[in-house]
């Protein structure tokens, strides 16, 4: 199974997301704030990605 047909990929997007700027973020500016907006951002993915998945697999045992 290729990434392009994963079914987290939009998660796992947003987490590798949260976790580069992170680290940049403290590396070179410490920004809490920052991070946090984007932990915020990362989390809101998930679950809006966990509701896909789910919708998806019972739209597929209907059918």
């Amino acid at each position: 199974m290729q990434l392009n047909e994963h079914p987290w990929r939009l998660a796992v997007g947003g987490w590798v997301v949260f976790v580069a700027t992170a680290i940049l973020y403290f590396l070179f500016d410490y920004n809490i704030y920052s991070v946090l907006g984007f932990l915020t951002v990362a989390i809101i993915l998930t679950i809006v990605n966990a509701i896909y998945v789910l919708y998806t697999k019972r739209k597929s045992k209907e059918e």
